[in-house]
């Protein structure tokens, strides 16, 4: 017997999401991997490599990750709009493959620059695209959300085992671990159907009623006269003769652009700045020693943002947006500010306080990571998708994507400067990760509308998408269902 439309439709939605986690977790796991190994490509002893390699030569390993994701994003979004979201996601997981290739079999530092450039590429496509992907073939914005999400805890829970296998599982093994995630990702995604919307875009009648039948659960004959298939689709093909003869809505107002092009680069960028990968990246820094052994601080962290991810899928997508991205920012900047006066003023209040001397910093990076993973690196993605129509949303995220790479990549090859020639460097940079939450958090209130359970016409109008009549000017199908034109 065949599934109810809702059940089956929201298992196969989420299978095909989980598969294209799968290259947010394989970014963690070359992400995680990178500190532990850099310390191997610089021993005499112990490199994998011909030859060790200075510090200044694996100082661009998480370099270039990080400038490869900014070329990855902003070439995507364009190209999921022309070549469809689902082949997008198969070349990046391909670009992945190459780059867990070029690490095993590499012999010299240029091999593992390569492996990282082709990750880099491959992630940076990947977080713009998966959120396009999933919104376009959710039922509503709420099943999309609630599976929007799930990237952060594939997100953290690659770091985390990244982590894990890079200082305590021998180098070949960590390898083929890659590989073997690249490989599963690259064997089942090509039987994911590509986005209906893509098909509509295309005109593409027949696939994009394959598509819709596939996505929604429907396998029997009979179940194709369902009156919620039916209407979906006839908006569907509604929405299709409106583009095929070339009718478009009327054009936006330029404070209306102004305003979403904000609000995108406001998230995704302080997502960013945040903190989050400069943390985890330099933590044997910003810690010294304090907490634990270095291994271990690592792998405490890491922790930590799983934990907030999974509360963040567990209990976020119920919470109002807003309230949960001022929250999380706030709390955020409250315990990486603390860090920075501890760090500056700590031995003077303490007064030989040898406990509190050791554990707190890296309680307080718990914390910051904790709430950053909770909600205001999620809700970027959750909160872009559900104010930004579209077309202009995959345009707009991709670019914002791009430029906060770009900034984070600045943030990576500045560090070692800015920690030796600015005193204090290490709480300068924590002062930058307090300032983008308490930006995001105090501005997220009178400039973002809340957007759950929110129609995206009601949304579009708070944000000042109307025409003299009062009429919402957006897309008839949102998300895979209608939204009236009408608020």
């Amino acid at each position: 017997m065949c599934l109810p439309t809702n059940v089956g439709g929201l298992a196969i939605q989420s299978v095909a999401t989980a598969i294209g986690n799968l290259l947010c977790f394989n970014f963690g796991l070359m992400f995680g991997i990178t500190p532990a190994h850099m310390s191997l490509y610089e021993s005499e002893t112990k490199t994998p490599l011909n030859k060790a390699t200075d510090p200044s030569g694996t100082a661009w390993l998480t370099g270039y990750l990080f400038l490869s994701a900014a070329i990855g994003a902003l070439i995507s979004g364009v190209l999921a709009l022309r070549i469809g979201p689902k082949s997008v996601l198969l070349w990046a997981g391909l670009l992945q493959i190459f780059g867990w290739f070029c690490i095993h079999f590499g012999f010299d530092i240029v091999h593992i620059y390569a492996s990282r450039m082709f990750s880099g590429v491959a992630a940076g496509a990947a977080f713009v695209v998966l959120p396009i992907f999933i919104n376009e073939i959710s039922e509503t914005r709420e099943k999309a959300a609630r599976l929007t999400f799930t990237i952060e805890l594939w997100r953290t829970t690659g770091i985390l085992l990244g982590f894990v296998l890079g200082f305590y599982v021998p180098y070949d093994l960590v390898n083929i671990v890659g590989c073997a995630v690249s490989f599963v990702f690259t064997m089942s995604f090509p039987f994911v159907q590509e986005s209906p919307h893509f098909y509509m875009r295309n005109e593409n009648v027949a696939c994009l009623e394959k598509s819709l039948r596939w996505y929604r659960g429907i396998r029997d004959i009979d179940d194709r006269e369902k009156p919620e298939y039916l209407l979906e689709l006839a908006e569907f093909k509604a929405e299709m003769q409106c583009l095929g003869k070339n009718i478009g809505t009327a054009p936006m107002s330029q404070s209306y652009i102004v305003r979403l092009i904000f609000v995108s680069f406001l998230l995704t960028v302080c997502a960013k700045l945040s903190g989050v990968f400069v943390e985890l990246n330099y933590a044997a820094d910003f810690l010294g020693r304090t907490g634990y052994s270095m291994e271990t601080n690592y792998v405490v962290l890491a922790a930590a943002q799983c934990v907030g991810a999974l509360l963040a899928r567990v209990v976020g997508p119920g919470l109002p947006r807003k309230l949960l991205l001022c929250l999380s920012s706030l709390m955020s900047a409250a315990a990486v500010i603390a860090l920075a006066l501890f760090k500056q003023f700590g031995r003077d209040w303490l007064l030989g306080n040898v406990w509190c001397e050791r554990y707190l910093p890296i309680f307080l990076l718990a914390i910051q990571l904790l709430f950053v993973s909770f909600g205001l690196y999620p809700l970027a993605a959750v909160v872009s998708s559900e104010v930004l129509p579209t077309k202009l949303h995959d345009v707009l995220y991709s670019l914002a994507s791009a430029f906060s790479w770009l900034l984070l990549f600045g943030m990576i090859e500045a560090f070692n400067a800015v920690k030796t020639s600015i005193a204090p460097g290490l709480v300068l940079y924590l002062w930058v990760f307090a300032g983008a939450s308490i930006f995001v958090g105090l501005i997220s209130l009178p400039l973002l509308p809340e957007t759950r359970n929110r129609r995206a016409s009601s949304v579009q109008r708070q944000l000042g998408y109307v025409d003299d009549g009062g009429v919402a000017k957006g897309s008839a199908i949102a998300n895979g269902h209608h939204i009236s034109t009408h608020i």
